[in-house]
């Protein structure tokens, strides 16, 4: 399943747009951060929260996570205010503000299926139609067919 966009992720865990929502802010603000690019070790334990990657625009890092105790999501764009600082030496490191701003979020799905199975998430057929995201080398996220076209292997029409 891969990472998920905040769109993909509410679809699976509850049918009641409403209620995902809820049930993933409570998520993500135990949730445990993966730096990108990379994919979190597997894990059979039911304690391990929600592990999701805050992946911030070019130059800058995010601050802390105190954000992550109010997130404030933005649903359609897959996006999440936090602070960022720009990159800087670790002389200069705190020279430069941190800002609030917004960075790109993913969930990792395999944990919507371990913390929320039980639920809707039980329809395979939705889980199914939730494409794969492969990690290119820029960091950004590939779908199947654009890793496919990298590859030169044919997608599907």
């Amino acid at each position: 399943m891969g990472w998920l966009r905040l769109s993909e992720a509410t679809v699976l865990i509850d049918q009641d747009g409403q209620k995902a929502r809820g049930r993933l802010e409570r998520a993500i603000r135990k949730a445990w951060l993966v730096g990108p690019p990379g994919l979190p070790q597997p894990t059979l334990d039911p304690n391990v929260p929600l592990r999701i990657q805050v992946t911030p625009p070019p130059g800058l890092r995010s601050e802390g996570r105190a954000w992550l105790d109010n997130p404030v999501l933005h649903w359609e764009t897959s996006e999440i205010e936090c602070l960022l600082r720009p990159w800087a030496p670790s002389s200069r490191a705190f020279s430069v503000p941190a800002t609030q701003s917004q960075a790109r979020i993913n969930v990792w799905g395999e944990d919507l299926v371990r913390l929320w199975g039980g639920d809707s998430l039980g329809s395979q057929e939705v889980a199914a139609s939730i494409p794969r995201c492969n990690l290119g080398e820029t960091g950004r996220q590939r779908t199947k067919e654009e890793a496919r076209a990298a590859k030169g292997q044919p997608g599907f029409h």
